[in-house]
């Protein structure tokens, strides 16, 4: 009963009746097996179209209110499934495992990360997510929910409580008065980014020795608040089982379009490679679906939008002096000095002939990988008019990487990042300067004692061309 009273309350707050809902088409279990992935997503489009659904920040809406309490009676039934048939497609199971097959695989043609179709994907996996919940409880109207983390610093009340409540999870390793760092939620260096490649990620690669670069979105606060939060949302194979991944893809997901309206200069990749990409997850009735990406751009063609794309302006605009987190010398720091070519120092002073600011290449070599989730804030140091100068430029998790068939990362590591005109007065100077990755203490845990080393630090403007 609880399930039909929690609909019946959703559907008076929203004002609605349950006659006229019930009439709008969903996916039917009876087409199970009878339809290939072509026809099973023109009918989950379908559905989609005639009934679009408002994603809300979930911090916005009370503990209390009806919607929570469907949402949370939708999980708890796909958790059902699952302990009745941990192979139920539609099942919380198969919803985390899906979330491995495409993230947490060795296998690099069907890895997601690492590269431009990340935000696609998630977009496509949230969708699959959404069409169960609805599904679940015979509704849909119901949404998933985002968590705005640039508005609400701590993890939301919704996902605390015991093993009662369908969206706690046990194994995170912050609790309920937990905050992020500031820094770990500066979307304003990708928000800065007019090329699609620095925001979300250049082209896979396609041949041994090709340097894998992933965008800076991934690479800042997607991954920094992943490892944040720690257990199962730290690791690549179980994050789809913490039901706060879908609020913080949602928010994701929500950048993502709010980049891409935040300037006419922002971009979209016009490439076929992109473009025509299929990409893979299941719908409300765990059939397999595909879609290309550019059937994936228009969130009200998957049958949702945002209440709003408002982000809070102290994470979107430059930090100030006062608000950048300042190096401590610890004796777990890596410290290496900056190599720098003429050619690249030219190029990146000229970037700043017209702006304040301008995003470059760090690569790196690394003498062995991190055996878990690494976060470090990285400064650059240098002397001015004899006064050494700590100048932060971001803070970034590198995650573990598997042995992606032998050719992803190896020892060669590329971040973008966004640096300041001083620094590139600096550059353009030929400063002999340091690259501090000064590794951050995470709510707990301990600081990896083994050092991370880094050797050949260089700077770049573009990539391959771009």
């Amino acid at each position: 009963m609880q399930k039909k009273t929690s609909r019946r309350a959703f559907l008076q707050t929203a004002g609605m009746t349950t006659l006229g809902l019930s009439s709008l088409p969903i996916l039917s279990s009876a087409l199970l097996g009878c339809e290939d992935t072509k026809s099973t997503k023109k009918t989950a489009l379908s559905t989609a179209s005639s009934s679009l659904v408002t994603r809300k920040n979930i911090a916005d809406i009370p503990v209390d209110d009806p919607e929570i309490k469907l949402f949370k009676d939708a999980i708890r039934i796909l958790k059902e499934r699952s302990e009745i048939s941990p192979l139920d497609p539609m099942g919380w199971l198969a919803q985390g495992m899906l979330h491995a097959t495409f993230c947490a695989t060795s296998i690099y043609s069907n890895q997601v990360h690492y590269n431009w179709y990340v935000w696609p994907w998630h977009r496509l996996y949230l969708w699959s997510m959404e069409q169960k919940i609805q599904n679940a409880v015979n509704e849909p109207q119901l949404a998933l929910h985002y968590w705005d983390w640039t508005k609400s610093t701590v993890i939301p009340e919704h996902y605390w409580g015991d093993e009662t409540n369908p969206l706690f999870n046990v194994t995170r390793l912050v609790g309920p008065q937990d905050e992020i760092p500031k820094d770990f939620i500066n979307v304003g260096a990708g928000f800065r980014a007019s090329r699609y490649r620095t925001f979300g990620g250049y082209p896979a690669i396609k041949k041994r020795g090709d340097a894998q670069l992933d965008g800076l979105a991934e690479q800042s606060f997607h991954n920094n608040i992943h490892n944040w939060i720690g257990g199962q949302m730290a690791t690549f194979t179980e994050s789809g089982f913490d039901p706060i991944f879908y609020g913080h893809h949602g928010n994701c997901d929500r950048i993502w379009d709010a980049w891409w309206t935040y300037s006419p200069n922002n971009k979209l990749p016009d490439e076929e490679e992109w473009l025509e990409k299929k990409l893979y997850a299941t719908d409300g009735n765990g059939r397999p679906v595909e879609f290309k990406i550019k059937e994936l751009l228009n969130s009200e063609d998957l049958g949702y939008r945002f209440a709003d794309l408002d982000l809070n302006p102290n994470y979107c605009n430059p930090f100030l002096e006062e608000d950048k987190p300042k190096r401590n010398e610890t004796k777990q720091d890596c410290i290496a000095p900056l190599n720098l070519k003429t050619s690249d120092t030219d190029a990146i002073y000229k970037d700043f002939i017209d702006k304040e600011r301008t995003h470059v290449i760090l690569h790196f070599e690394r003498a062995q990988l991190p055996y878990q989730p690494y976060c470090a804030r990285v400064f650059f140091e240098y002397d001015k008019e004899g006064t050494k100068q700590s100048k932060y430029t971001g803070t970034f998790t590198i995650l573990p990487i598997l042995d992606l068939d032998s050719v992803l990362l190896q020892n060669g590591v590329h971040l973008q990042i966004e640096i300041e005109k001083e620094i590139a007065d600096a550059i353009d100077a030929k400063k002999d300067i340091q690259v501090i990755f000064q590794p951050v203490p995470l709510p707990n845990r301990n600081i990896p004692d083994e050092l991370l080393k880094l050797e050949n630090i260089s700077l770049v403007t573009h990539y391959e061309n771009e």
